[in-house]
């Protein structure tokens, strides 16, 4: 059993005894039966909704992340109502809402530091990866086709691209080795890549502008 993608490429080929099953993201269903499940993010609260969404839309829903930060949410809701007496808050109105501060300030945190570290993983991956040129054209592909591209349809082996995404603040992509695509890394990757190319092209187009009436 192999708990990291990339592992599939030190393996010697043996079709006959190998299986590979891929287990990505969960879909939006899926998604919200199990934030339904665990109780967080409820959907009766329309700020805690519209946090969920924003989650699963900018960010992706990753089964282990997904259980890591309900854990943390319950843990600190838990703490926010453990700070009142009954005295202090008979109606528990206080309780309630100190509770659903604390769970939406764990789920805000997650985002922005899933949304930063995609970010540097995507400006690495374009400016220092060894193979930057083809991680650019793949990126590029990505944006149109998210669903994954090919090996073939970009030019570029799985088995070294891996090498370079493998690194901690290298992964935007991975290689889904059972349908053969490169995918994004996260939904937060995605966003990432795309927020990358079109910064370049502002700062492209500002600096034509700028020769130009420099001229």
């Amino acid at each position: 059993v192999l708990s990291d993608a990339n592992a599939v490429f030190k393996l010697n080929p043996d079709p006959g005894r190998q299986r590979v099953l891929w287990v990505g993201d969960l879909d939006e269903k899926q998604a919200n039966a199990f934030l339904d499940k665990c109780v967080v993010l409820q959907r009766c609260d329309p700020d805690l909704a519209r946090l969920r969404d924003r989650l699963l839309d900018e960010v992706g829903a990753n089964p282990q992340a997904l259980f890591d930060t309900a854990t943390d949410a319950k843990t600190a809701a838990a703490k926010a109502v453990a700070a009142f007496s009954p005295l202090s808050d008979p109606t528990g109105a206080e309780r309630i809402k100190a509770a659903k501060a604390a769970e939406r300030a764990v789920y805000e945190r997650f985002i922005e530091k899933k949304q930063a570290d995609a970010s540097d993983e995507v400006d690495n991956l374009l400016t220092q990866a060894e193979s930057k040129g083809d991680f650019r054209r793949l990126l590029l592909a990505l944006l149109k086709t998210p669903a994954g591209v090919t090996q073939r349809e970009v030019h570029f082996s799985a088995a070294r691209a891996s090498e370079e995404f493998k690194p901690k603040f290298f992964r935007a992509v991975t290689y889904n080795s059972e349908t053969d695509v490169f995918q994004f890394d996260s939904k937060a990757h995605e966003h990432a890549a795309r927020r990358w190319f079109e910064n370049e092209a502002k700062a492209s187009a500002k600096g034509a502008a700028g020769a130009a009436a420099s001229d």
